[in-house]
């Protein structure tokens, strides 16, 4: 059961990148994943995100036992095809994932504040940061509490 906990936050982390694509269109813009670097620029803000979740201890042992690049290839999935590049993200709904998950404020708060700083990180300026942020709030509901 606990292995089953870990497991799952990892895949509601690539769950929750989905609401990218599909709650604002807008997002679906080449401009936006040109403007964060393609996928060079896409797989270096996963790779700082992974690597700040791995030192969170607020959250980074809902990771043990995730096949961790299975977990950032579906994450460089689900950014690209959300900022408008050529990929096609072929994970899990985010319903399907969330449920019965338990996730915490304090996690939701970790979590999206290590993607921002992996953003940061990476470069990204702070209006594509703000966007990409401002969609990871509007999730919230269908994350915290499932």
């Amino acid at each position: 059961m606990k292995k089953y906990r870990f497991v799952t936050l990892g895949i509601a982390v690539i769950a929750a990148f989905s609401v990218l694509t599909v709650s604002n269109e807008s997002l679906a813009d080449a401009e936006l994943y040109d403007s964060i670097g393609g996928n060079d620029g896409v797989s270096t803000v996963v790779d700082n995100f992974l690597a700040n979740v791995g030192g969170d201890d607020r959250i980074n042992a809902r990771f043990s036992g995730t096949d961790m690049d299975n977990l950032k290839r579906l994450l460089v999935e689900q950014v690209c095809e959300a900022t408008g590049g050529p990929c096609t993200y072929s994970g899990m709904s985010m319903l399907d994932t969330h449920k019965g998950m338990g996730i915490t404020e304090d996690e939701f708060g970790a979590l999206t504040g290590q993607f921002s700083a992996a953003m940061t990180t990476a470069g990204v300026s702070q209006e594509d940061h703000d966007t990409i942020m401002g969609v990871l709030g509007d999730m919230h509901d269908d994350i915290v509490g499932q």
